[in-house]
């Protein structure tokens, strides 16, 4: 794994571990540009802060939508 990839994983992860939940069914809220930034001020990054919230986002984007998929399943039996 690249030291990109890496580092993409790792601030992923400590951002998503900020995130709220709402409704009924505690349905994830999306990252924000402040939680972002919030992460930024405290760990150093050499990625384009550009890349790097579109990156941050995508990985959000497909983390929600996989949610909402198993959320809409009916339960197992």
């Amino acid at each position: 794994m690249s030291w990109v990839t890496s580092e993409i994983i790792e601030a992923y992860y400590v951002i998503g571990r900020g995130r709220q939940f709402v409704g009924a069914s505690c349905s994830p809220m999306p990252i924000s540009v402040g939680m972002i930034s919030e992460y930024l001020s405290v760990h150093q990054s050499s990625i384009d802060r550009r890349e790097f919230d579109a990156v941050i986002f995508a990985i959000d984007d497909e983390f929600r939508a996989k949610w909402a998929l198993e959320a809409d399943k009916p339960p197992k039996k």
